[in-house]
């Protein structure tokens, strides 16, 4: 396995409709480090064929499924239609309902016209139109377009401080958790999680397969999501900022404090934590990025995430190597002057032996400017909280379980790879990496259940 230096992770949608094994190794080969799978427009045969074959391009790439949880989208909207500010359209949730001469939007909630009050705002693909309820008439709600537009099947629906009734899992969501538990998948991503109940209704349901411990990740898309972010994170492996629901449920002003704030509080509990939505949006279309695209790519490292996610850049763009490399790169300079530029002074706050013997480790690395820690030991644990402490070097990470090293890819600074035999001379002999004979290393190794660390030369290690 070849080494990879950069430290923050990088996630991308997967799409079946472009996911041929030529297009897959050029985005692993540019640094894709998690496949990210989105069953909103996946079937579960789908779903097979598609890690089936990414994993048969590398198997050290990490699997995320996404459920869809307690959305709205539009429905059987045929063929995408024009809209003007000032056009009168209708929205139900009631897919009979018709009103002849005026365009009717049908969506996936079947009593949201019925819970969303006359004077709503309704925001509609990520807040790129809005509709103003005007009145309600029968089972549907009569709204004025705010801006020009095109309406497609599939968008997402917002109602900015309208508490929608909707369960937190879908029937489709119940059936690919369980597909998830069948299959082994390392992630399960749940959107619009609103608090610790949602999450549950999750384990209950991979509680089904004994032995199956996914890692959890919650998608915090609404202000209910952000207030309860701290019992979220109690039941759940970390959470992702997924800003296009959450700008279009919270005004723009308050998503940089809420970015930064989900962040510190992950890395407070050594929690996961990924940055998402229209981080190089323009390379969807475009070989280049704007300026500010980069910049926010940057601020995310500074900010202390561990890893930062593309959609539509892999998922559908006509540049998703492109955007790839240039993430990855963005993100390496940018981990090379974190010391320069650090913009947080908050890190773990757990208390235990794992986070206790990897803080020591960590600044052991720093103090002697080791390149890397060169770990290998049974307890995961801490890998985890090695992360947590936002190492200065990366931390080449043996595991005894394949599913226990793609679960680790998610983290920062961590590089796992699956060894027969655990043991430091074992896991060198596996890896490729850019080191000379001549740089220090960490070698951390276990011996009778007790963990040893030392400073060494890596010609001493190999």
């Amino acid at each position: 396995m070849k080494i990879n230096f950069r430290k923050t992770k990088i996630l991308g949608k997967i799409a079946d409709n472009k996911s041929d094994v030529d297009f897959l190794k050029s985005v692993f080969d540019a640094g894709l480090d998690i496949a990210w799978l989105n069953t909103a427009h996946q079937g579960e045969e789908d779903a097979e064929h598609l890690i089936a074959r990414i994993k048969s391009v590398s198997p050290h790439v990490a699997i995320m499924i996404d459920t869809k949880g307690p959305e709205v989208r539009t429905k059987n909207v045929e063929e995408p239609f024009a809209v003007k500010r000032d056009d009168i359209i209708y929205i139900s949730g009631n897919l009979d309902h018709r009103n002849d001469g005026a365009h009717v939007v049908h969506v996936d909630y079947p009593n949201f016209h019925n819970e969303v009050p006359v004077g709503t705002v309704v925001l509609y693909d990520d807040a790129t139109i809005g509709f103003v309820v005007e009145a309600k008439e029968g089972d549907a709600l009569k709204c004025r377009i705010q801006s020009n537009g095109t309406i497609k099947n599939k968008k997402s629906v917002n109602t900015p401080g309208v508490h929608i009734e909707l369960p937190s899992l879908t029937e489709k969501d119940k059936s690919f958790i369980r597909f998830c538990g069948k299959h082994n998948v390392e992630f399960i991503i749940h959107s619009f999680v609103r608090g610790k109940q949602d999450i549950l209704d999750i384990k209950k349901i991979t509680d089904e397969f004994p032995g199956y411990k996914p890692q959890i990740i919650s998608k915090i898309e609404n202000r209910e999501g952000f207030d309860n972010l701290s019992e979220i994170l109690d039941y759940s492996e970390g959470a992702m900022v997924a800003r296009g629901d959450l700008g279009a449920e919270v005004p723009f002003e308050e998503m940089p404090y809420m970015q930064k704030k989900m962040i510190e509080m992950c890395v407070k509990r050594g929690k996961a934590c990924i940055v998402a939505t229209q981080v190089l949006d323009s390379m969807i279309k475009n070989p280049r990025p704007t300026r500010a695209e980069v910049l926010d790519v940057a601020n995310a490292v500074l900010e202390g995430s561990g890893a930062v996610s593309m959609s539509g850049e892999t998922a559908y763009g006509d540049f998703p190597v492109e955007a790839t490399t240039l993430m990855s790169k963005v993100m390496s300079y940018t981990e090379s002057k974190i010391d320069d530029l650090l913009h947080y002074n908050f890190g773990p706050e757990v208390q235990n032996d794992a986070y206790a013997l990897a803080k020591t480790i960590a600044d052991e690395a720093k103090t002697s400017g080791a390149k890397a820690i060169i770990a290998a030991v049974q307890n995961t644990d801490l890998y985890y909280a090695l992360s947590a402490h936002r190492p200065s070097a990366i931390v080449v990470a043996g595991c005894a379980e394949e599913i226990e090293a793609r679960k680790l890819m998610l983290y920062y600074a961590i590089r796992p790879l699956k060894l027969d035999e655990m043991s430091v001379s074992n896991l060198v002999k596996n890896i490729e990496i850019d080191i000379k004979d001549t740089d220090t290393v960490i070698v951390v190794s276990e011996e009778g259940g007790s963990i040893t660390h030392k400073v060494a030369s890596f010609k001493d290690v190999k």
